[in-house]
């Protein structure tokens, strides 16, 4: 998943802690899912400890684009808000003295119809040339929103990747002067909100209508299942794209893409 969180983390750590400690030892139900409370909380507060720092410290060499020091950026408020819901859900449903297996298959899925949600929403207001409301990272408010897509990406790569602010500079420097790479992005977006928000009301219908012990891994198996196989249709994606951008690039079709152009656009940014 994005910002950091592991594969293990998100979807195979709960589900073989599941199943391996449900039907292969003695334990009560409660403690089964304390346990996989417990773990998954561990790691993504580390991981959330880690991301806050390189934002809040004091040099900006991870910070986007104009922000400040404390206001974080797009990508780790969205997750903050997801996650917290994923926990109180983790934690609520576990607390009765026969865990509620159902509602504790809905994390994921309710985070993919928030993510769903929200690049649908910025998709929009992008092709609509809506202004940003707010910043979201390196946008100011009152610039063009650009796609959720384009947002993750920046943010993930600079700072969970640490290639920092200078990536954020040269990212929005070739989303500027490439008209092909903003057209990538704009599909990129709808390709991962229409997955992502389908998936995720599709995993909750079922949640509720199989057998529990079904449920869960439903409920955390899925969303792990269309991330996998959209992400390796983004990577031949991205990379065709970017085949077909350098030839525009080398026959002249799209002049204003230029080692030059770019440079350029990165130092106005600076």
């Amino acid at each position: 998943m994005a910002g950091g969180t592991s594969v293990e983390e998100s979807s195979i750590l709960p589900i073989g802690l599941y199943y391996g400690l449900w039907y292969g030892t003695t334990l009560r139900h409660g403690i089964v899912f304390a346990i996989i409370t417990s773990f998954f909380g561990l790691v993504t507060g580390i991981e959330f400890a880690l991301r806050s720092w390189k934002l809040i410290m004091p040099a900006d060499t991870y910070r986007p684009i104009g922000g400040k020091r404390w206001h974080f950026d797009f990508t780790h408020m969205t997750l903050s808000s997801g996650y917290t819901i994923m926990t109180g859900i983790l934690i609520g449903a576990s607390i009765p003295h026969e865990p509620i297996v159902p509602a504790l298959a809905l994390p994921v899925p309710l985070f993919f119809i928030q993510l769903g949600v929200q690049l649908l929403a910025t998709g929009w207001m992008n092709h609509r040339n809506r202004p940003a409301p707010c910043r979201i990272s390196s946008i100011a408010k009152g610039e063009r929103v650009r796609p959720l897509v384009y947002t993750l990406v920046e943010d993930i790569v600079a700072v969970d990747g640490a290639a920092g602010q200078s990536y954020r500079k040269r990212l929005l420097a070739r989303y500027d002067v490439s008209p092909h790479f903003r057209k990538m992005m704009a599909e990129l977006n709808w390709f991962w909100g229409i997955g992502a928000l389908v998936d995720g009301v599709a995993t909750l219908i079922v949640i509720w209508t199989v057998p529990e012990e079904i449920a869960y891994g439903v409920g955390w198996g899925s969303p792990l299942i269309v991330a996998t196989v959209w992400t390796i249709i983004t990577v031949w994606w991205v990379r065709r794209s970017l085949r077909i951008e350098k030839k525009l690039w080398g026959t002249g079709g799209s002049a204003s893409l230029s080692e030059s152009g770019v440079a350029e656009m990165v130092e106005q940014r600076n």
